[in-house]
C-alpha cells in the first residue's frame, strides 16, 4: 500500500494530464512534456547502443516477471526507480506490462502517465498494435470507457488486431454496455477480422446480467456453433453462466452434459443454477458425479455445497461438509468460514458457530457479520451484540449488512435503548438516508414500541419503497394502532404503491386487534377482487380471528365450512373461543368432531376443548380430551416474555 500510494503521488501528480488538449495523443504528448524534470540525461555507461539495449532487456525482463506474478506495485516501482533512473524510456515490451498493472491496481491517473511516456518513446513504441491495445484495456477496466473508445477510434484500422478489438468488445460487456457491445462486435466483423473465443466470452459477460439481452446471446450462442467457437470451453462456460441467471436450467443441463472436457468452473456454474431454484438435491448429486469424474474441487465448489447443505438444516450434512472443507485446507478462508457459520447457524448449533469463528485469525467484516447473523437466527440476540462490541474492539469498520443484522439483534431483545446506540452508529457511517438501513430502524422501533419515533424515521424518507411503507403499517397493528395502519395503508395505495400479501397480512392484523371488522371486510374484498392475490393461511386467519371476536358467529362458521379441510384445525382455537366466550354450544360437537378427524397435534387446541367441555359440564368428554394429550405425547409449549432493565 505505501508503494502504490508513493507511486501515486510521484507519477500521478507530476505526470498530471493538461485537460484541454485537443487529441488524445497531443494530450499525451503534453502530459510527457510536463514532466520534463523526470527525464534523466542518459548515464555515462548509457552511451553505446548495445550496453543501453542489454540494460532496457534486463529491466523489461524483470518488469514482465512482475507483473506476470501479480506483484503489480513492484511492476511500477521497478520502472519508476530503476529503469527510468537508468536513463532508458522503455519500449514495446515494456508498456504492455506497465498498463496491464495500472488497470489490476485500478490507477487511471498513473495510467494516463503510462499512456504519456510511451509516446515520449517514440512512434514506433507509441503506435505499437500490442501496446494501444493494452492501453486500451487499462483505460477500460479503470472505468475510462470514453478513453478507451477514443484511443481505440484514432488507431487506424490496419492496426487494429484481434486483440485491440477485443479489448473494446469485453469493455463495453463488462459494463453491460450491450447494443454498444454488438456494434462493435458486428464492425468487427465487418472489418475482416473473424471473432475468437475470447471476443464471445467478452461479450457474453454482459448478457449474463442483462434479462433484456439473453435472446442476444443466445443468438451468439448460435453464432459460435456455427462458427466453431462452441467448443471453446471459455464460450460453454460463458453460455452456461448466461442461461443459469436467466433460470432456463434445462437449457443449461442440456448444453452442460454436452460439454465433454469440463473445468470446475462448469461444475460450479451448473451447481450455482440449482442453487438458485434452491434445489439442493440435485447441487449434492451434482457433486457427486464431479467426485467420480475426478475433478479438482475449488472453494467456489465448497461455498455452493455450504449453501446447499444451509438449505437442508440438517447437522449431520453440515458436519460431512466441514469435514471437506476442512480436507481441501480451505477452512481459514474467510468466504467459506463465513459461510460455514451460516450452515451452522441454520442447524441451531450456536458452539459450532462459534469455533468456526474462533478458527479464523484475521476475520473480514463479512466473516464479522455472519456471526452476528447466526447468533440472531440461534436465537441468541446478547451474543449477537457482544459479537458487535467485539468487533468495534478489533477496529473492524461495519458495514449496511452488519448494521441491519444488529437492528435484528435489538429487535428481539427488545431493547430501544441499544438500538439508539446503533442508530448513532448508523448516522456516523452516514447511512442514514439508505432506504434499507432506515427499514431496519423503522421496524426495530416498532417492535419496540417506540411507534413515534419509528414514525419520525419513516416521515424523513423521500423515497419510500414497498418494504419501508410494511414495516411501518405493520409496527401500528403490532401496537394496536390499527386505525392508523389502515389510514397509512390508503396514503400508500394514493401514493401509486402497490401492495402485495405480506402488507395485506399487516392490514389485516391491524383491524384484527382493534376489531375494525368493516375495514377488514374491505382490505380482504380489495385483496382478493382487486388485486387478485390468493388468500393465505395467515390472511384467513386474520378474518377468522376479527369475526369470532366480534361476535360475528354465523360468518365465522361460514368462512369456515369454506376452508380446505386439511387447514380447518388451525382455525379451532379462535371459533371455539367465540362459541364459550359468546355463550353458543350448539356447534360443541360439531368442532370437536373435526378436531378428531383431523388428528390435531396442536395441544393448545385439545386443552382448549376439554375446558369448554368442563365448563358445559361433560366431564367424560373433556377427560378424554385430556387423556389424548398424554397419549400422543403433546406439550404445551409455556409462555415467555422479556423487559429492559434501566434506562
Amino acid at each position: 500500500m505505501h508503494i502504490k500510494f508513493f507511486l501515486a503521488v510521484q507519477m500521478h501528480i507530476k505526470l498530471q494530464t493538461p485537460p484541454n488538449c485537443i487529441s488524445f495523443e497531443r494530450q499525451s504528448s503534453a502530459s510527457a512534456n510536463a514532466c520534463s524534470p523526470l527525464r534523466r540525461p542518459p548515464g555515462p555507461g548509457m552511451s553505446d547502443t548495445a550496453p543501453a539495449a542489454a540494460a532496457l532487456n534486463h529491466w523489461n525482463r524483470l518488469i514482465q516477471l512482475a507483473a506476470a506474478s501479480g506483484s503489480y506495485a513492484d511492476c511500477l516501482r521497478l520502472y519508476a526507480g530503476s529503469l527510468l533512473a537508468a536513463g532508458l524510456r522503455g519500449d514495446a515490451s515494456t508498456f504492455p506490462s506497465l498498463a496491464k498493472s495500472c488497470a489490476a491496481l485500478r490507477l487511471p491517473g498513473l495510467g494516463r502517465a503510462v499512456h504519456a511516456r510511451a509516446f515520449l518513446a517514440g512512434a514506433a513504441v507509441s503506435r505499437d498494435a500490442f501496446v494501444r491495445a493494452s492501453l486500451v484495456d487499462m483505460y477500460a477496466k479503470c472505468g475510462r470507457l470514453p478513453d478507451a473508445r477514443r484511443l481505440f477510434d484514432e488507431t487506424p484500422r490496419p492496426s487494429r488486431t484481434l486483440v485491440a478489438w477485443n479489448c473494446m468488445v469485453s469493455a463495453y460487456g463488462r459494463s453491460s454496455q450491450v447494443e454498444e457491445a454488438v456494434v462493435v462486435f458486428n464492425s468487427m466483423r465487418h472489418a475482416g477480422v473473424r471473432p475468437s473465443g475470447s471476443t464471445l466470452v467478452g461479450l457474453l459477460s454482459g448478457f449474463a446480467d442483462s434479462m433484456s439481452a439473453r435472446s442476444i446471446g443466445v443468438c451468439l450462442y448460435g453464432y459460435s456453433v456455427k462458427s466453431g467457437l462452441d467448443a471453446d470451453l471459455l464460450v460453454s462456460n460463458s453460455v452456461l453462466t448466461m442461461l443459469v441467471r436467466g433460470n432456463q436450467l434445462d437449457a443449461a443441463r442440456s448444453l452442460f452434459d454436452r460439454v465433454e472436457n469440463k473445468s470446475v468452473v462448469t461444475w460450479s456454474a451448473m451447481a450455482s443454477g440449482y442453487l438458485q431454484a434452491k434445489d439442493c438435491v440435485k447441487v449434492f448429486d451434482l457433486f457427486r458425479v464431479m467426485r467420480e469424474t475426478e475433478q479438482s474441487m475449488d472453494s467456489v465448489v465448497l461455498v455452493n455445497l455450504t449453501a446447499a447443505a444451509t438449505l437442508f438444516g440438517n447437522q449431520l450434512m453440515a458436519k460431512g461438509v466441514h469435514a471437506l472443507v476442512i480436507k481441501g485446507g480451505f477452512q481459514c478462508q474467510d468466504e467459506l468460514a463465513a459461510s460455514l457459520v451460516n450452515l451452522y447457524a441454520r442447524c441451531g448449533d450456536s458452539l459450532a458457530v462459534k469455533e468456526v469463528f474462533d478458527s479464523v485469525h484475521c476475520k473480514n467484516v463479512v466473516l464479522w457479520t455472519s456471526m452476528l447473523n447466526g447468533y440472531v437466527e440461534c436465537g441468541c440476540p446478547d451474543k449477537a451484540l457482544e459479537t458487535f462490541d467485539a468487533m468495534l474492539c478489533a477496529k473492524v469498520q461495519p458495514n449496511k449488512v452488519t448494521l441491519l443484522a444488529v437492528l435484528s439483534a435489538c429487535t428481539n431483545l427488545g431493547s430501544p435503548n441499544l438500538g439508539q446506540k446503533v442508530e448513532e452508529h448508523v448516522i456516523a457511517m452516514g447511512l442514514q438516508s439508505d432506504l434499507q438501513v432506515s427499514t431496519g430502524l423503522v421496524d426495530m422501533y416498532c417492535k419496540c414500541g417506540s411507534i413515534q419515533h419509528a414514525r419520525k424515521i419513516f416521515d424523513s424518507v423521500s423515497n419510500r419503497d414497498l418494504a419501508i411503507w410494511s414495516a411501518m403499517i405493520n409496527g401500528y397493528a403490532c401496537n394496536g394502532e390499527g386505525g392508523e395502519a389502515v389510514v397509512l395503508f390508503s396514503e400508500m395505495q394514493n401514493r401509486g404503491v402497490r401492495p402485495d400479501a405480506i402488507v395485506f397480512t399487516h392490514v389485516l392484523t391491524a383491524c384484527n386487534h382493534s376489531g375494525l371488522v368493516d375495514d377488514g371486510l374491505n382490505c380482504f374484498h380489495s385483496m382478493t377482487v382487486e388485486y387478485g392475490i390468493k388468500p393465505s393461511i395467515e390472511h384467513y386467519m386474520c378474518m377468522m380471528d376479527l369475526l369470532c371476536k366480534a361476535g360475528h358467529l354465523s360468518s365465522a362458521m361460514k368462512l369456515f365450512k369454506e376452508l380446505p379441510v386439511q387447514l380447518r384445525n388451525q382455525f379451532l382455537a379462535p371459533l371455539i373461543s367465540a362459541h364459550r366466550a359468546h355463550g353458543v354450544d350448539s356447534s360443541i360437537e360439531f368442532v370437536s368432531e373435526e378436531l378428531l378427524n383431523l388428528d390435531s397435534q396442536d395441544s393448545g387446541h385439545c386443552v382448549l376443548i376439554s375446558n369448554m367441555l368442563s365448563c358445559s359440564g361433560e366431564w367424560n368428554k373433556a377427560r378424554n380430551y385430556r387423556r389424548l394429550i398424554s397419549k400422543q405425547g403433546l406439550v404445551k409449549k409455556p409462555g415467555c416474555s422479556c423487559i429492559e432493565l434501566g434506562v
